[in-house]
């Protein structure tokens, strides 16, 4: 059996019952956490701009457009909704993709249940299948692929969608085989644009691309049926592993292992250990005027982090000298900490001037204090807040949502949305879940 087929038959087969309790905890962790991400981002300049895209478009209004009750195709609220949801690098995190893994894959999920009135087990169903596709893909390619400049969020975010579009909208095994063969064709994504409104970009047309490569390969549109492992498929054009071997599908799930990292900083995730220790440090400083920070970090990470002097608030989530010192200043670092206002504020670019930044030589990253009686503290740390092995408290879980959600809608709208997706196998129609977002 063909890798491809391997896939599109896992998909096809899951039933929500093959998931133990904790991965669904996990999925709902991450459909919650997406949504309240998306709805705080509902007002960045690429959510507005793609909303009114959207809207001009004059399509069927079949699905909503998070946060604001409006209604479009199915395909155009997966792009909305993906890059809004992207929009504020405050989404989830998968270390098996290489990427954020629920962006590209609610989106086209929540859009197909409307579109089909799906019930709520079966967005979760589709969730975990999706999930288990873009992630087991992006062990198989690996670093490499990452490493070349392809954002695996949009690459292989695609397949996740192609693949839970079509566990929803009932493909066969051929059906879904070719799907993954369209969405093979749609798979993109630079990284040189990080820090520009593309990057968000990047999850709606991933989650878009892989809805419609599985509307398509339901009406009859014909794909290679191999597009994983195939010359000129997805492992020889984007990493050139040859042969391409899948890791086992759900023995154990990527949901559990290794399982998924929720942010508690809306900033690149490979900053966020050098936050950690820099909170950890300013805790310490007893009254000492700070004279530096030295910074070892991850050196595939120091490839993101692309802007050592940031001029945005966008560009600032990948400076590591701009997260560092906006720590230092301000404590822990929520939305405000990166608005275009704050980046450019004389405090936070005179500190970054004095962050120096070298690789990493070991898996633990370190914060180093130099202050200006002479005196220097470390801290060093191998797991981000957040991590499977470091993970969030529910209360701080819960705490981001309700600060991404009340703002905007409102402090009922925010605990509605909380307890709906906690009963969310129980929803007989997945709008019920959707119009809690409006």
């Amino acid at each position: 059996m063909s890798e491809t087929a391997r896939l599109a038959d896992f998909a096809l087969a899951l039933r929500l019952d093959d998931a133990p309790e904790a991965v669904r905890a996990t999925a709902r962790a991450a459909i919650l956490d997406s949504l309240a991400c998306a709805i705080a981002g509902r007002h960045e300049p690429v959510s507005d701009r793609l909303r009114a895209f959207a809207l001009g478009q004059g399509s069927r209004p079949v699905a909503t457009l998070w946060g604001t009750g409006e209604s479009v195709s199915a395909e155009l609220a997966a792009l909305v909704n993906g890059a809004a949801a992207h929009a504020l690098d405050f989404d989830d995190v998968s270390w098996a993709m290489n990427g954020h893994p629920t962006v590209p894959l609610l989106p086209a999920v929540l859009a197909a249940a409307e579109a089909s009135h799906a019930s709520g087990a079966d967005v979760l169903r589709a969730y975990v299948a999706g999930f288990e596709v873009e992630s087991r893909l992006g062990q198989a390619l690996g670093k490499p692929h990452y490493e070349q400049g392809w954002h695996a969020t949009s690459t292989l975010g695609v397949f996740g969608a192609a693949a839970a579009a079509g566990v929803l909208l009932g493909l066969d095994a051929r059906q879904l085989r070719r799907a993954f063969g369209i969405a093979g064709s749609r798979a993109s994504g630079t990284r040189a644009n990080f820090g520009t409104d593309t990057k968000p970009l990047h999850a709606g047309l991933a989650a878009r691309a892989g809805l419609e490569a599985a509307e398509l390969a339901r009406l009859g549109v014909t794909a290679r049926e191999d597009a994983v492992e195939a010359q000129m498929g997805l492992s020889d054009l984007y990493a050139g592993a040859k042969p391409l071997v899948l890791p086992a599908l759900g023995r154990p799930f990527a949901l559990e292992k290794p399982g998924l990292e929720l942010k508690p900083y809306p900033s690149c995730r490979f900053t966020h250990r050098t936050i950690d220790g820099v909170l950890a440090l300013r805790e310490k400083q007893a009254g000492r005027e700070l004279e530096s920070l030295e910074i070892a970090s991850d050196p595939l990470g120091l490839l993101i982090l692309i802007y050592p002097t940031p001029r945005t608030g966008l560009e600032a989530k990948f400076s590591l000298p701009y997260c560092a010192a906006v720590a230092w200043l301000d404590g822990w670092p929520g939305l405000g900490a990166f608005s275009d206002a704050r980046a450019g504020r004389a405090d936070v670019q005179s500190l970054l001037r004095r962050v120096t930044v070298r690789e990493a030589r070991g898996a633990e990253e370190e914060v180093e204090a130099v202050f200006s009686d002479g005196t220097r503290e470390r801290v060093a740390a191998r797991h981000a807040r957040g991590a499977p092995e470091f993970p969030l408290r529910d209360e701080e879980r819960l705490a981001k949502v309700r600060a991404c959600v009340a703002p905007e809608l409102g402090a009922a709208a925010a605990e509605r949305l909380i307890e709906v997706v906690s009963r969310l196998e129980s929803l007989r129609d997945a709008r019920e879940l959707v119009r809690c977002t409006a």
